[in-house]
């Protein structure tokens, strides 16, 4: 079963992501459900976002807004959570008494960040606002004089104050110029939905890595098997082994990325990432593009002068896509991974032994023929082969493809 959590980042006033507003939905379109009421709303996206999706995967290392009616907050439902994952929004239309201010103040000396939402100049209930580290001003419920007169009013050098539902750059301005801290609107982004599977993981590959991983010797060569056809995985594998180690050399295959770090190193960073990943569905074409380069260079390869280098021309391939799918300039998302200069050059445009098998596939699928007759001939390659082997490539590919999805 599907489920749905729509997120909202929160920026700060150089535009960095600080938080994310979780919204509970309930299918894919981008529209609260209003006759769901608030407390099984929040349940349900708490549901969602932690035991479902993983909150990890929502939120990475930001803080998650969510909301809270009156019940959830005195039911102590708040504290269930870590105190530096969330931030407690108190609902506009909360009425409080006194056990609800005695759980706000306990909820506060506990660690828990407070926010206020949807606030406007006239809300009835200043020892609410008192107790509020953060103010979340509706800039289109207030006037220009009252979202002023508000940071005026409760300013008191340590709460902060976001201003939400921004919806174009002259109200932004005017809100930095006015002292606040924080924004959120449409002009920034639309709450983006984001689905997960209800008790069923979405990664098979994962588990197929853990389950080397598990066994008493574990392959190193199993685990590269499993990595080296997926393009997410390798950027991060490679990510990860530039920010931790610093190289005496680059690497040359997924298994030496692998052996650097070692089994149990192995271990942590899958298990991060299983709850962690998100596969952009909307990029299907794009990694069978990937796909099918990996398995074609690698084909390449072992039909050419270059046999000893598939594993490197694999890799090549692979990443051949990677700045369309980050939507980054190919050579500032190279200077980050520890690859060598072999296998990075000729996706910069740049020579190295590894230029005729990268132009070799980029021509096939451009057809462009006198070319591809030129860069088959310098590195011994049949170019009768080439249908068959690109066929082959492409079968591979949509098969491997097919039952990710089909386990996914």
């Amino acid at each position: 079963m599907e489920v749905f959590v729509a997120r909202q980042p929160i920026f700060n006033r150089n535009k960095d992501v600080i938080a994310y507003e979780l919204l509970y939905r309930d299918s894919n379109k981008n529209f609260f459900n209003n006759t769901i009421g608030a407390s099984k709303a929040t349940s349900i996206l708490i549901a969602n976002s932690y035991f479902s999706i993983g909150i990890e995967k929502l939120i990475g290392k930001h803080k998650a807004f969510i909301n809270f009616n009156k019940s959830l907050i005195e039911r102590d439902i708040p504290m269930i959570f870590d105190k530096d994952t969330i931030v407690i929004e108190i609902l506009e239309d909360v009425v409080p008494d006194k056990k609800f201010i005695n759980t706000i103040k306990k909820l506060k000396e506990m660690g828990y960040t407070i926010a206020l939402d949807d606030f406007t100049y006239d809300y009835a209930y200043d020892e609410i606002v008192e107790l509020c580290d953060i103010i979340k001003v509706d800039f289109l419920q207030n006037t220009e004089e009252d979202v002023y007169r508000i940071i005026q009013k409760w300013d008191n050098k340590t709460r902060k104050f976001l201003a939400e539902k921004i919806e174009n750059n002259e109200v932004l301005n005017y809100a930095k110029k006015i002292g606040y801290d924080y924004f959120q609107g449409y002009f920034f982004d639309k709450p983006v939905i984001i689905k997960g599977k209800r008790l069923k993981d979405n990664k098979i590959q994962y588990l197929r890595i853990m389950e080397e991983l598990n066994k008493d010797d574990p392959s190193y060569d199993n685990i590269a098997k499993i990595i080296e056809y997926d393009i997410n995985l390798t950027y991060k594998l490679l990510k990860l082994v530039n920010s931790k180690f610093t190289l005496s050399h680059e690497i040359q295959s997924i298994k030496h990325a692998l052996t650097l770090m070692g089994l149990k190193e192995i271990q942590v960073w899958i298990t991060l990432i299983m709850i962690q990943d998100i596969k952009d569905m909307e990029n299907n074409e794009i990694l069978k593009t990937s796909l099918v380069r990996a398995k074609l260079g690698q084909r390449l390869a072992e039909s050419s002068i270059h046999k000893k280098r598939k594993n490197e021309a694999m890799l090549m391939g692979l990443i051949s896509v990677i700045d369309i799918l980050l939507e980054e300039p190919m050579e500032k998302i190279l200077n980050k991974l520890p690859i060598s200069n072999d296998i990075k050059n000729p996706l910069m445009g740049k020579e190295s032994p590894l230029s005729d098998i990268y132009n070799l596939m980029i021509n096939y699928e451009k057809a462009s023929w006198e070319e591809l007759c030129v860069d088959a001939k310098k590195i011994e390659i049949d170019i009768k082969k080439l249908p068959d082997q690109y066929f082959k490539a492409v079968q591979w590919a949509d098969e491997l493809f097919e039952y990710m999805l089909a386990n996914d």
